[in-house]
């Protein structure tokens, strides 16, 4: 059994949530915190979400940042880019064929899961979002 943790030093670790043992650490962030981390469902891939580049001085203001990895090699395989602030949350949809992030630009973004491509953006609230979660299969519409 496998664990994914996020982390403020920038990274992204993968352990052995039996024995305790590092197995991964996922590099690429640009700047330091990275909020949130999220299995894809066939268990291939993460998705981190975080601070980008830009200011250290309140990095709430810099581009959120949104990286899918290959879980098993740790490689980057590409970027989401549509949050102008910190990304807080991501998730993988019930079948994998999307994402959704939320962020402190007060707004929630699905993606494609494949192309990387925005398919909307929710807006609606007047304050940072903290959280996304997916409806489950099996739970009532």
């Amino acid at each position: 059994t496998k664990l994914a943790s996020a982390s403020w030093d920038k990274t992204v670790k993968i352990w052995n949530a039996v024995t305790g043992e590092l197995i991964l650490t996922l590099n690429g962030h640009s700047l330091f915190f990275v909020w949130s981390v999220n299995w894809s469902p066939d268990c291939t891939k993460l998705v981190s979400g975080g601070d980008g580049s830009g200011s250290e001085e309140d990095s709430r203001e810099n581009p959120g940042e949104i990286l899918v990895w290959d879980a098993a090699t740790g490689v980057k395989l590409f970027e989401l880019k549509g949050h102008s602030k910190r990304v807080t949350s991501v998730v993988w949809s019930p079948e994998g064929s999307q994402l959704a992030s939320a962020s402190y630009d007060q707004t929630a973004i699905v993606w494609d899961s494949i192309s990387g491509q925005q398919v909307a953006t929710l807006k609606g609230h007047t304050k940072a979002l903290r959280g996304v979660a997916w409806m489950q299969k099996g739970d009532s519409d």
